[in-house]
């Protein structure tokens, strides 16, 4: 909806409005309906408006409280509002507006900060209560929208994106994180609250700042889900499962279809953007407008898939055709608007699709967190098997012949590594970049043992939380802490820089608490017994989606919906063909960018490691080769923009 810009301060405010406004602007992509900002002697806030519930001057921000004392800014949409609203109405409050703005205000002086669990929504926003000289700033339980901050000598500076920090804070000079870069490297994004500038931090999910009338500042997490892994202990049968499903997601889905500008949805011809797609149409009486993209080479689009479900819904379908040139073209300049290298190579395309369909809407449902919560990563999710079935062969039972086929497996799938606990294999699974590449491609400061075991710890932490579940649900668990806000993160920047607002149903914190009550075999199912057993000397990259379903629930929840040719195909995902162009026709482009003298001179990286990997002819025949100089591309193109 929008971007925030926000300062507290420890003693009088020493900004001028000119000097805020500067900043604040870097930021009117998010938001360039309007613009307003409110100072006192505490603390200076301001918003940039993307219009989308309640298009009057009913809804501008910064909103100060009747009496003067409370004043909000908000990044977000509170979808449940209306139901909030009459409840306040019947406690004796007045509304001025239509906007959900309003409805926090007065939601807060009813509730104070504990009305953050009535919300069901995607929000970051901050109060300042001059009644009690207190402040919150707060974001949202899955970290669907984003919210950095920099705190030093008391005084606290907040907002959407990092570049209105750096702008507000220019007489403060920030150097580059380079463990946030070991971190890229090994993970495609920083781990939690790290990012890419030293002393500048990203709040995490599900947790708020609390800053008292002492000007002491502490964090709070307010919402966890680990504790519903213990539900799964009573398996209420795949009926209850499925049901409920489509109630909590039913009810997702419509309440993101409330708006006051014009709706669509992402829709890729996969399982996750084809169900939302589905459920929009049928709550809707006109045609739904839906929106598609790939590459011009074959086989890196799912145009049929997608093009399938748009008849079946009769919905208004547009197909945007990518070229290699386009994407060199667009991605410096999206990591200027992220403030950061990008994480995935489709958040080029996720961009461009979403410039173009800002012709037509404002706001675009899509169809991510699904794989997170359902198991839907089938190769990694189907992965404790691999471990469980080495221990199982350790300890005997299986014959001499099964052994040596077992391990023979197990070997080939781990380059010859065995591990000692669940932890170890994980994170060798979830490692995009091996120790070994990275000490190839790094300079060895970046690539050093300490950042390494840092790394390892931030996992281990993790498992550590449910440290009494199945291998199975720790894996589960670890991708919604540690990868789906580097998800959302991407999904909220490729759109809010086109000025368009994206939601999220299957990040409905309703839903993600109830995907994790369901027991693991309803979103993994073996295809048969017959299927199980045939699987059990194999991997678990060779199981899923031949002896198994991922997101089995899921798929069946929706079998009304949508034709098997599209809920059981096998998973492509969003490919992009970066090997064929980093291997042909961009080679040349790569190595300008990453032996030029400049980047040598920065010393991140290892110049003959980079140059014998650009030559290998693996760059055209391997993806994941390919992928790794994409990263260190956008790295050196971070640097270029930002040191």
């Amino acid at each position: 909806m929008c971007g925030i810009l926000g300062k507290i301060f420890s003693s009088n405010c020493s900004i001028s409005e000119s000097e805020f406004e500067n900043a604040l602007s870097l930021m009117k992509h998010r938001g360039p309906d309007d613009s307003g900002i409110h100072k006192s002697d505490k603390f200076i806030f301001g918003q940039r408006r993307l219009s989308i519930i309640d298009l009057s001057d009913g809804g501008k921000q910064p909103m100060i409280s009747d009496d003067g004392r409370v004043t909000i800014i908000f990044n977000g949409e509170i979808y449940n509002y209306q139901e909030i609203k009459e409840d306040l109405i019947a406690k004796g409050y007045q509304f001025k507006s239509s906007s959900d703005t309003e409805v926090l205000l007065h939601a807060y002086f009813e509730y104070g900060i504990n009305c953050i669990n009535q919300f069901i929504g995607m929000f970051a926003f901050a109060v300042y209560d001059l009644r009690k000289n207190e402040a919150y700033i707060v974001r949202d339980r899955l970290g669907i929208k984003p919210l950095y901050f920099y705190h030093k000598n008391g005084n606290i500076t907040f907002a959407s994106e990092i570049k209105s920090i750096l702008k507000l804070e220019k007489e403060h000079s920030f150097k580059s994180n380079e463990s946030a870069i070991s971190s890229y490297i090994s993970f495609r994004y920083p781990i939690l609250n790290d990012t890419f500038f030293k002393e500048i931090y990203s709040l995490p999910a599900g947790h708020l700042i609390h800053i008292n009338e002492t000007g002491d500042l502490r964090t709070k997490k307010y919402w966890q889900f680990n504790d519903k892994l213990k539900e799964q202990v009573e398996d209420k049968g795949e009926e209850f499962y499925i049901n409920r499903i489509r109630e909590i997601l039913e009810s997702a889905v419509k309440y993101r279809m409330i708006s006051d500008v014009p709706i669509g949805s992402f829709l890729s011809g996969g399982v996750d953007s084809s169900v939302v797609t589905a459920i929009m149409a049928q709550n809707k009486s006109e045609p739904i407008n839906t929106f598609t993209i790939g590459f011009e080479e074959a086989g890196y689009n799912e145009f049929k898939y997608a093009d399938e479900v748009a008849q079946q819904y009769k919905t208004n379908h547009r197909e945007i055709i990518l070229s290699g040139k386009d994407y060199i073209q667009t991605m410096e300049n999206l990591i200027g608007y992220k403030d950061a290298p990008l994480s995935v190579p489709n958040e080029v395309p996720l961009y461009l699709m979403s410039k173009e369909l800002k012709k037509y809407i404002t706001v675009i449902l899509s169809g991510e967190g699904a794989d997170e919560i359902f198991g839907g990563y089938g190769r990694i999710f189907r992965s404790p098997h691999d471990f469980n079935q080495f221990k199982k062969m350790q300890n005997g039972g299986f014959s001499q012949k099964e052994k040596t086929k077992f391990f023979r497996n197990f070997s080939d799938r781990y380059a010859g590594k065995t591990f000692d606990s669940p932890i170890e294999h994980f994170y060798y699974l979830y490692t995009y970049t091996s120790e070994k590449d990275k000490q190839n491609l790094l300079s060895p400061h970046i690539s050093c043992a300490t950042n390494e075991q840092k790394l390892k710890e931030h996992f281990s932490k993790c498992f550590e939380e449910v440290k009494d579940e199945s291998y199975y649900n720790k894996v589960m668990y670890s991708f919604e802490r540690l990868h789906l806000q580097g998800l959302l993160n991407r999904v909220d920047m490729t759109t809010m820089a086109a000025s368009v607002e994206a939601r999220v149903p299957f990040v409905d914190h309703r839903l993600v608490e109830f995907a994790f009550t369901i027991p693991v075999k309803y979103k993994l199912k073996w295809n048969s017994d017959r299927d199980k057993f045939a699987a059990r000397l194999l991997m678990g990259n060779k199981i899923s989606e031949e002896y198994d379903t991922p997101k089995y629930i899921l798929k069946k929840a929706y079998e009304s919906l949508l034709s098997k040719n599209i809920l059981y195909r096998k998973k492509m995902g969003f490919p992009v063909p970066l090997n064929r162009w980093f291997g042909g026709q961009f080679k040349d482009y790569a190595k300008g960018i990453l032996l030029d003298s400049k980047t040598t001179a920065r010393g991140q990286f290892n110049s003959k490691g980079i140059e014998d990997w650009l030559n290998s002819p693996k760059m055209l025949e391997n993806h994941g080769f390919a992928m790794k100089i994409w990263m260190l591309i956008n790295i050196e193109l971070f640097n270029r923009k930002f040191f």
